[in-house]
């Protein structure tokens, strides 16, 4: 898994607060962003991306990219975006705006990969079998597993890499 933060990422300058708390430090200069969001209105603001890390790996169908920003109005935003290798699946991305880092944090924390696990029931389910529906069961709930699993993975370098840069 990779973490980054902004300060590491040529693509932005060098570190500028925007205010004077120096315990939040705003990294490179702010820029506008539109964030697209499923089924809510794009998520607008003026700020700088905090922290980025993303949970790649070549032998996975997919992998997470997550994203922290403080915006100029000193709010915070995390946008937790789903990458698929197969051109036939749909990227996905949520992004909220929080008034608190801890509050941000317990998003991450709570944050539930099961919801992005999609389901297609193979077959009619009026003819299918007790052990076919149950078969069917348990890979959804392996799926789940190996889903929540990679996340908190991912979770867990982000908040880990944070208390080591504190």
């Amino acid at each position: 898994m990779n973490v980054m933060n902004a300060a590491g990422n040529s693509a932005y300058d060098a570190p500028q607060p925007l205010t004077s708390r120096p315990d939040i430090p705003m990294l490179g200069l702010p820029r506008d962003y539109k964030i697209r969001r499923m089924g809510a209105r794009p998520l607008l603001f003026r700020g700088a991306e905090l922290a980025m890390c993303m949970s790649f790996t070549p032998e996975l169908p997919y992998w997470y990219e997550m994203n922290i920003y403080r915006t100029e109005q000193q709010t915070f935003v995390l946008a937790i975006r789903l990458f698929f290798q197969s051109d036939s699946e749909r990227d996905r991305v949520r992004a909220w705006e929080f008034d608190t880092l801890p509050s941000l944090f317990s998003q991450i924390e709570t944050y539930d990969a099961a919801q992005d696990v999609r389901f297609d029931l193979t077959g009619d389910i009026a003819r299918m079998s007790a052990a076919e529906l149950a078969a069917q069961s348990l890979d959804l709930a392996a799926r789940v597993a190996a889903a929540r699993l990679h996340f908190a993975g991912l979770a867990g370098e982000l908040f880990a890499e944070m208390d080591a840069a504190a």
